[in-house]
C-alpha cells in the first residue's frame, strides 16, 4: 500500500467512525503523473471523485468548466439530460441497453449501459477486458 491509499483509507476509516462518508472528492493535480493512481484510489474505495490536472486548470474556459460541472452533477446522481416519451411507453416498464466490443490488438473490450429509471437519464454502466 502506497502513502495516497494509506491516507485515503484513514480518512474514509475516520469518516466512516463519524458516519460522515464523503459524498464527492475534488482533486486538482499538479502533477498529471498522478492521475491514474488517484482515479484507481477513489474507485477501490468507491468515493466518487473529479480529478483535474493543473493542465486543464491552466486552459480553463467556459466549456471545460461547463464539462466539469456536468460530470460532477453525473457523479452525484443528476441527470444531464430529460427525454420526452409517448404515453404508451410512460406506463410501461422500459429499458434501453446497449452493448458494444472493440477488438483492438490481443485484446476485446465488451461495453455495456443500460437504462435504470423511467426517464431513461440515468444509466449503469460497465466493461469488461477478454
Amino acid at each position: 500500500m502506497n502513502r495516497l491509499e494509506e491516507e485515503l483509507q484513514y480518512y474514509i476509516s475516520k469518516s466512516s467512525q463519524q458516519m460522515r462518508f464523503p459524498k464527492l472528492v475534488l482533486m486538482v493535480l499538479g502533477n498529471e503523473s498522478l492521475y491514474d493512481k488517484h482515479k484507481q484510489v477513489y474507485k477501490l474505495y468507491q468515493v466518487p471523485s473529479q480529478v483535474v490536472t493543473s493542465r486543464n486548470g491552466m486552459k480553463f474556459n467556459l466549456s471545460k468548466a461547463s464539462n466539469i460541472l456536468k460530470q460532477i452533477n453525473s457523479k452525484m446522481g443528476g441527470d444531464l439530460f430529460n427525454l420526452k416519451f409517448p404515453d404508451k411507453m410512460k406506463n410501461q416498464k422500459t429499458m434501453l441497453i446497449g452493448i458494444d466490443v472493440c477488438h483492438s490488438g490481443g485484446n476485446s473490450i465488451v461495453g455495456f449501459a443500460a437504462s435504470t429509471n423511467p426517464e431513461m437519464s440515468q444509466y449503469y454502466s460497465d466493461f469488461i477486458v477478454q
